[in-house]
């Protein structure tokens, strides 16, 4: 401890990471490093941040902990896309197609608390609604429209720096082999009180951590011209039972198709 501060180094700069460290700067008696191989306005394979779409899609089952995860991250986000434009976040109306068929499959399980007759999240989001038989596509069994935000990681990230900047947070570029290594690296040139793994996927190497459960899901991203005029997501699609897609337009740029 720095006098009567705590030293806490967070290992990674993705979304997670800075938003963590964040909140942890914004107690006084916290005195927050980041650690990160990559940072914003990096683009690599392993920094998955910068390549996400990104969208609040509340598929956390009724009852677990990832619910009230979302519960609580709801808030601040329609705050931000309200009030704070230069995060790059705003209000788009979501559309949520489910197919029968896809029950039982990879992307069914994940799309199951979204397909519920009554998920936890209705009244929670904005504008919820079932949408009418006769407004379905062909091939769709159910359908619910919400409003909730796009977040255009190219200009949140550096957004999330910035306001970590400005609460005093320090941001180094350090590679790292094992995770108790961070405790090395806080900016005082002490001992980390508290080390805090934000590293994604490279939780799955990462010395004293290699969290074999944390695997990559492949995504092929398409940028287009044309506005989608909501976000979309299907249950599934028919090029195999692990695959999906979903449509969105970032706040200040381009549709994006994965």
């Amino acid at each position: 401890m720095t006098g009567t501060r705590v030293n806490i180094v967070v290992v990674g700069a993705g979304v997670t990471g800075l938003t963590t460290a964040l909140l942890l700067a914004k107690d006084k008696a916290n005195d927050v490093s980041i650690i990160a191989k990559d940072h914003p306005g990096d683009y690599a394979a392993e920094y998955a941040s910068p390549w996400a779409g990104a969208n609040y899609l509340p598929v956390s089952t009724t009852g677990t902990r990832e619910e009230i995860w979302d519960r609580n991250t709801w808030p601040e986000l329609h705050r931000l896309a309200n009030e704070v434009p230069e995060a790059g976040i705003h209000h788009q109306e979501t559309r949520i197609y489910d197919r029968k068929r896809d029950a039982g499959s990879a992307t069914g399980a994940w799309f199951a608390e979204l397909a519920a007759a009554k998920p936890w999240f209705k009244d929670v989001l904005p504008n919820f609604k079932e949408i009418p038989a006769n407004e379905l596509p062909a091939g769709v069994d159910s359908g619910k429209s919400f409003t909730s935000v796009c977040i255009n990681t190219a200009v949140y990230l550096p957004w999330l720096l910035g306001q970590c900047l400005k609460h005093g947070v320090v941001l180094k570029r350090r590679i790292i082999l094992h995770v108790l290594d961070a405790a090395h690296h806080h900016h005082s040139g002490q001992k980390a009180d508290i080390i805090v793994n934000c590293t994604g996927l490279g939780a799955s190497r990462l010395g004293g951590v290699e969290d074999k459960d944390i695997i990559p899901a492949r995504g092929q991203i398409v940028i287009v011209r044309n506005s989608p005029g909501a976000m979309l997501g299907i249950s599934g699609c028919d090029d195999g039972e692990d695959e999906t897609m979903y449509i969105m337009e970032r706040a200040a740029g381009r549709a994006n198709e994965e």
